[in-house]
């Protein structure tokens, strides 16, 4: 399949990259909002450039961040891309992206 096909995604294989079908954005959206359930936040922090981070945890490992401070559990789910570590999904309010989460 070459490059940019819809419904295809490429995937980091033991032997380098390959390809298998891609999973619904209906999908992905219920793994993020069950994802989202079981979240809690860390501790928030400032870079020296004055954004502020505020780490997503689950079950001791970190998961994405969020730009505001904003409860996960009423963002909404937006866009997603592929990456060689999972899916990567966007945090939404009010129509501003507020952070991201990366599903395995």
């Amino acid at each position: 399949m070459p490059f940019g096909v819809s419904g295809w995604k490429w995937k980091v294989g033991r032997f380098g990259y390959m390809i298998e079908s891609e999973p619904n954005y209906e999908e992905i959206k219920a793994k993020a909002k069950e994802v989202l359930s079981r979240v809690a936040k860390g501790a928030a922090w400032r870079c020296r450039c004055g954004s502020l981070h505020i780490p997503l945890i689950v079950e001791g490992q970190i998961i994405g961040e969020l730009w505001e401070d904003v409860d996960p559990k009423e963002v909404e789910v937006g866009a997603y891309w592929f990456g060689r570590w999972g899916t990567k999904v966007q945090l939404v309010k009010d129509g501003r992206v507020v952070g991201f989460i990366w599903l395995a």
